[in-house]
């Protein structure tokens, strides 16, 4: 290219270079749990009567909450059940990677100063947006070829060449799809934390929408892309339209990126941010005062999405716990007592499986405030500070104190807005035990992962994305094990394993003080050791 895109294939090169191992670690995580899995579904359900009883499961509104709508038309096969399963969760994962390589080539490196530097060579100044949109193109396109050939590989029952193809390329075109989307954003965002938040909270919106309308009335899905990947309705019509509406959306928000780019001013954004106060006030006379004025919105925002979230999947609580109870067959064995028992059982089941991602959430709200710590010295942000009467313990623990508390207030918030909205709409509410079982039960898992946060920014800076590759790993074990016959021990691995079925099952209190323990010793070690490193 020449002009505005002036060394575009160097800028090109130096990012698959610079991004190599990012991209092999996700291709590993993804491409293995979709092919492994892929060639397991024959065996898990190869028989008309397993298919036939999963598909019941997948049709109960905690299900399609989750995989969205199971829209296959009878006679139901393998194939049918594994693109039901896997399609939403592969998208979302799609989609997180897409973000974080969308805005880490681009606003990320204006942020840090890289970008002016590269301009100030022989580089179109458009250069390295269409660097990084051709890399989006790369690697989804390379996934998705790797997701054909899994599905091919793995002859799953019921399954044909042309929806092998569809299920490739849809996961690949959700994936380019909200990469151009977090490139717009990128340009739109004053800075690369805000890009960050603005499209991960977008995704949220989505996905919230999403679940809504799956559950209430799956034809309202349209209106979120999230959700358009459903609607290919994979192995049974196979339509191509939502792939093309994928595709459109993305170039339309690469085309205005490119056009934003080709105006923009380094540095700025096109929402222009408030001015601040001209004097400034007791909170920023402390570190710990300063990071909470810093992550006032993202906290704010975390705490907010977290609440709706858990409100949206506790309102079907209701549905949920009819399930039993609509079916004549259970109301003539089962008495009231009983049908109550068992509709309970459900909903506690449900709850277990929800707190999984309540952890998630959490645990990250945190870690991203604390990884703040390595990013802010890096950059040079905080050698201000470091010339002030301030101790380097007093600065770490200001970041570690923030992000402990958000991790544990979004957990507790996100818990709480599932328990309480969803005990609002059941006539029979469950007790209020179960509420604290489950924040006992799994918080301890959420400091953990905070406290390896806190480890690794301090002692192991260099390694600290290792933490997103076993966050997801655990994740993803945790969810998929029991259907591809995984062994326990396998989800042992992260303490998503050890917390076991609460609050079906009864707490584990040497697993919590364990836990517990183990975040203590993590977060002296951290502190210790970024005392003792030099600074970045």
């Amino acid at each position: 290219m020449k002009g505005s895109g002036a060394k575009t294939g160097y800028l090109l090169r130096a990012n698959l270079k610079q991004n190599r191992i990012k991209h092999l670690v996700w291709i590993a995580i993804l491409v293995g749990l979709f092919a492994s899995a892929a060639t397991k579904f024959n065996v898990l359900f190869g028989t008309q009567t397993d298919i036939n009883a999963i598909v019941e499961t997948l049709k109960t509104p905690a299900m399609v909450s989750l995989f969205g709508e199971f829209s296959a038309t009878k006679p139901y096969t393998t194939a049918n059940v594994f693109a039901s399963e896997m399609l939403v969760f592969m998208g979302m994962f799609m989609v997180f990677m897409n973000i974080s390589l969308a805005i880490s080539n681009t606003r990320a490196e204006e942020d840090s100063g890289l970008l002016e530097m590269i301009r100030s060579r022989t580089v179109g100044r458009l250069a390295p947006t269409y660097a990084t949109a051709l890399e989006i193109l790369l690697i989804n396109g390379l996934m998705g070829l790797l997701y054909v050939v899994s599905l091919i590989a793995a002859e799953l029952n019921g399954a044909t060449m042309r929806g092998d193809i569809l299920m490739g390329v849809s996961i690949a075109s959700i994936g380019i799809m909200f990469g151009f989307i977090s490139l717009l954003i990128a340009q739109l965002a004053n800075n690369s934390r805000s890009a960050n938040f603005m499209s991960y909270g977008l995704y949220g919106f989505f996905y919230i929408v999403r679940m809504m309308t799956d559950v209430s009335d799956p034809k309202w899905t349209w209106l979120s892309p999230v959700g358009w990947i459903q609607k290919t309705a994979i192995y049974t019509d196979d339509h191509w339209l939502p792939v093309v509406m994928m595709l459109v959306l993305g170039v339309l928000c690469l085309a205005m990126a490119i056009k934003i780019v080709g105006t923009r001013d380094i540095g700025s954004g096109v929402l222009s941010t408030r001015n601040g106060h001209g004097k400034a006030g007791k909170l920023l006379s402390s570190p710990l005062g300063l990071v909470l004025s810093i992550e006032r919105n993202s906290i704010i925002g975390w705490i907010f999405g977290g609440f709706v979230l858990g409100a949206a999947y506790g309102s079907i609580f209701s549905t949920i716990g009819d399930i039993i109870g609509s079916n004549p067959t259970y109301r003539k064995i089962l008495g009231v007592t009983q049908i109550n028992a068992a509709n309970r059982e459900l909903i506690l089941n449900f709850l277990n499986m929800l707190a999984l991602f309540f952890v998630a959430i959490a645990a990250i709200s945190g870690i991203l405030i604390i990884f703040r710590l390595k990013s802010d010295d890096k950059k040079g942000y905080l050698e201000i500070l470091h010339s002030k009467s301030i101790s380097k313990t007093r600065l770490a623990l200001s970041y570690f104190s923030v992000g402990i508390l958000v991790s544990v207030v979004v957990f507790a918030i996100t818990l709480a807005g599932a328990f309480f909205v969803g005990n609002s709409t059941l006539a029979n509410p469950i007790a209020m035990k179960h509420f604290w079982e489950t924040m006992l039960g799994f918080l301890p898992a959420v400091l953990f992962f905070v406290g390896i946060a806190i480890f690794l920014t301090g002692a192991l800076p260099k390694l600290t994305n290792v933490l997103w590759v076993y966050l997801a790993a655990s994740i993803l074990v945790k969810m998929f094990g029991p259907l591809l016959n995984l062994s326990d021990d396998v989800a042992n691995i992260s303490p998503l394993g050890w917390v076991g079925k609460v609050p079906t099952e009864k707490l584990d209190v040497t697993v919590t003080l364990l836990l517990f323990a183990a975040f203590l010793i993590l977060t002296i070690i951290g502190i210790v050791g970024y005392n003792k490193r030099d600074l970045e």
